[in-house]
This record gives C-alpha cells, sequence and structure tokens, in this order.
C-alpha cells in the first residue's frame, strides 16, 4: 500500500501538538489499554538531534504522579522501528529522566516478533498497543449502538479507532474514512469537541486521500489553520493572508503552551513574567523558554532566564 500523507503537518507541529494537549488534558489512556495518571501537560518531543518526522505523531505528556510518557505512531511497526525508538528514549531520559515510558501505537502490518530489545548492557521496553489487532469495523459499530442508548463514555476512544484493524489498500482507507465522518456528525450534533475530530484526523494522517481530508476540514470549519488551507489559498490567490494567519497562529499556540506549564508548575506566575511572554514574537524562542522551564525548580530562575530575551 502506497502511504497517502493526506496530513502534512510538518509546519504546523505546534498546532498539532496544541489540538492533542486539549484533547488528552485531564483524561488517561485507559481507553486503549495503558495504565496513567490523569494527563496534565502535553508538549513536543524535541531532545537535541532530533527532528520531528512529517506526518508522524510523536509527542509527550505527564501525568498527575509526575510520570512521563513519549507517544509515537507508526503505521507498518518493523523490528528497526524499535532500535530507532530505543535511540529516542534514552536520549529523552536524559532530559527528562527515568520516569519515561515509551507508548507505540502500531497499525496495519505490525511486527509480531518480540517487542523488547535486549542487549548486553541494557533492556528496551516500550509498550506497544497494537491496533491491527481490534476489529475496527465491529468496535464502530458498537460504539454507534451505545451512543444512541446514551451509554457511550469513553469519548478518548474514538481518538484512536481510525487505527484500528487489519485491513490495507482501499479497505484501510474505507474505514478510516468511516471512522472519521462518524466523528464529524457526532460534532456536528455537539456530542463531541472539534479538537477531538482533529485528533482523529491526526492519527489517520496515512490513510485518508487528501482530497476528501479537504473536504473533512471544510465541514468543522477549520481550514485556516491547516496546511492543507494553505495550498488552497495560493489557488485562491490569498497566499499572504494564509501565511500570516498561520505563523501568528503558531505564535499565540507557543505562547499558551508556556503560560499552560509555568501554571502547572508554578501555580502562581507573576504578571511581570506573563508581560514579558506577551512581549516575545518569535516562537523559537518561546519554544526554548519552554523547554526550559522544566530545569527551573522556582519560577526566579525562569525570571532570570526571560530577562536574557
Amino acid at each position: 500500500m502506497t502511504e497517502k500523507n493526506a496530513f502534512e503537518y510538518s509546519q504546523n507541529y505546534d498546532v498539532v501538538v496544541k489540538w492533542l494537549a486539549e484533547t488528552l488534558r485531564g483524561q488517561t489512556l485507559e481507553a486503549i489499554g495503558v495504565e496513567t495518571g490523569l494527563i496534565v501537560d502535553v508538549f513536543g518531543f524535541e531532545p537535541v538531534d532530533i527532528s520531528v518526522k512529517t506526518g508522524r505523531v510523536d509527542v509527550m505528556f505527564r501525568d498527575d504522579s509526575n510520570k512521563f510518557f513519549h507517544l509515537e505512531e507508526q503505521r507498518n511497526l518493523k523490528k528497526k522501528d524499535l532500535y530507532r525508538f530505543a535511540a529516542h528514549h534514552f536520549m529523552g531520559a536524559e532530559k527528562w529522566g527515568d520516569c519515561l515510558t515509551d507508548i507505540v501505537l502500531a497499525s496495519g502490518d505490525v511486527y509480531k516478533g518480540q517487542k523488547t530489545l535486549v542487549t548486553e548492557s541494557g533492556v528496551y521496553r516500550p509498550v506497544v498497543v497494537d491496533f491491527s489487532e481490534r476489529d475496527g469495523e465491529k468496535r464502530l459499530e458498537e460504539i454507534k449502538i451505545r451512543i444512541q442508548e446514551g451509554t457511550f463514555e469513553n469519548w478518548l476512544e474514538l481518538v484512536f479507532l481510525p487505527l484500528y484493524g487489519k485491513q490495507s489498500g482501499k479497505l484501510r482507507e474505507e474505514f478510516a474514512e468511516n471512522a472519521v465522518r462518524f466523528e464529524v456528525e457526532l460534532f456536528k450534533a455537539k456530542k463531541i469537541p472539534a479538537t477531538l475530530v482533529a485528533a482523529a484526523l491526526i492519527m489517520s494522517n496515512k490513510m485518508i486521500p487528501k482530497d476528501r481530508m479537504e473536504e473533512i476540514w471544510e465541514e468543522i470549519k477549520m481550514l485556516d489553520i491547516l496546511e492543507i488551507a494553505h495550498e488552497k489559498g495560493k489557488k485562491e490567490g490569498i497566499e499572504k493572508g494564509i501565511e500570516e494567519g498561520k505563523a501568528l497562529g503558531i505564535l499565540e499556540t507557543a505562547r499558551e503552551m508556556l503560560f499552560d506549564v509555568l501554571a502547572e508548575k508554578f501555580d502562581v506566575v507573576p504578571k511581570s513574567v506573563l508581560d514579558g511572554i506577551r512581549k516575545i514574537d518569535d516562537a523559537e524562542i518561546l519554544k526554548v523558554l519552554f523547554r526550559k522551564v522544566f530545569r527551573c525548580d522556582e519560577i526566579e530562575q525562569f525570571e532570570n532566564l526571560l530577562a536574557r530575551y
């Protein structure tokens, strides 16, 4: 199967992280069978020397017991992918400490061998959630019935539903699109937020063709901050406006993420700090400050860092 990267978000990664943060914050990953505390923080996975790979989910989150989790999504998981993840894992552990667990969301043609890597020097044991073992069509029908009955509560499962099953080719494409379109209807009926649909689309990024992805985004009125909107804007002669809007959206997202993590870590954030952050109009500087928050034990340390910018 030729992978269709229908959701090319390499230049919108901050927005992707923000959507996932809004969807996952306050939840656990019980929906996919992974035990975590309540998620209190979600942010990009950016240790030194690791760049974001276009079209793949690759984020960090922290739960209320201060444990860190690295969430990866891998279509057609192979053993060589596990070796790559192991390298990333220990680079991440250098930054975030030993309380770090990797969660690999595997779908499609999944490697069936041993998922634990063992060498003379150590062990890499990620939590691999194999969605290919779940019957997507059956589960979708079960969810529809339970929603009609008013007994469905695990709404977060809808984010991962498009990854279920062993289908390939046209069947895979059709199931993913059917699942997402069902979620769009739930959004229209005001049963779920738009960010949950956005998160499900992120998970479907290699499955749904781009033209139909664009139709879905038209329905939920969010084209103005997506790369597909950027492309559409060029066709309509409004490229400049789209670029300016996208840049502003990324900047505001970076500010909001920094505000959120400061409030979570220090509870009370001085107005002078908030004002100083608002004066920064460079998203790259805001991302640098975001990463450095985790190295600060007191808000005064962060204030000293902020003063340098």
